[in-house]
């Protein structure tokens, strides 16, 4: 019992290293949709605190491995569900309501910062939450849109926007 509650702890704490390390490099998701507890930071932190309480008290008492077995869940399932509501959905929350997806920018109205020629990329800006933002965009092939033009976003491709010329419909063409 003790061999698994210590390779339980290596597993748990070598993949929260590993992904603290590489995480980004290897573009981690650090949570799980709309079940948060089975969150890797969550799922690690349980392997973790659940083979290193459980190895300690193998080791440093004369328990037996159920009562042992059942303190140390108990103490796993408090921690991981501390760092999943106070870390893991707070994240999660704030990733989700800081920006838009691509899809949702579709239709939205921006402006061209850099003019965008034919067959090559520009910049738009747009306000999103009060929060001034640009982006890579491109213009359908053979037409080019000057800078200081207002665009409506039609699509996203590979991260950049596909942008049309758009006049708002209250100017005057005077």
């Amino acid at each position: 019992m003790e061999t698994l509650m210590i390779v339980l702890f290596f597993i748990g704490a070598g993949y929260a290293l590993f992904s603290l390390v590489f995480g980004d490099w290897l573009g981690f998701d650090m949570h799980h949709g709309e079940l948060p507890f089975l969150s890797p930071t969550v799922i690690a932190t349980f392997l973790t605190v659940f083979g290193g309480i459980g190895y300690m008290l193998l080791h440093r008492t004369g328990w037996s491995a159920v009562p042992v077995a059942a303190l140390s869940l108990f103490f796993a399932a408090g921690v991981s569900a501390a760092v999943m509501f106070l870390v893991v959905i707070p994240l999660h929350a704030a990733q989700k309501g800081s920006a838009l997806s691509a899809r949702d920018m579709i239709g939205l109205e921006a402006e061209v910062a850099v003019s965008i020629e034919p067959d090559r990329l520009g910049e738009i800006v747009y306000s999103q939450a009060g929060t001034r933002l640009s982006a890579p965009a491109k213009t359908a092939p053979g037409k080019a849109i000057p800078r200081g033009a207002s665009v409506r976003v039609v699509g996203e491709s590979a991260g950049t926007f596909v942008v049309e010329s758009w006049m708002d419909p209250f100017e005057s063409d005077n």
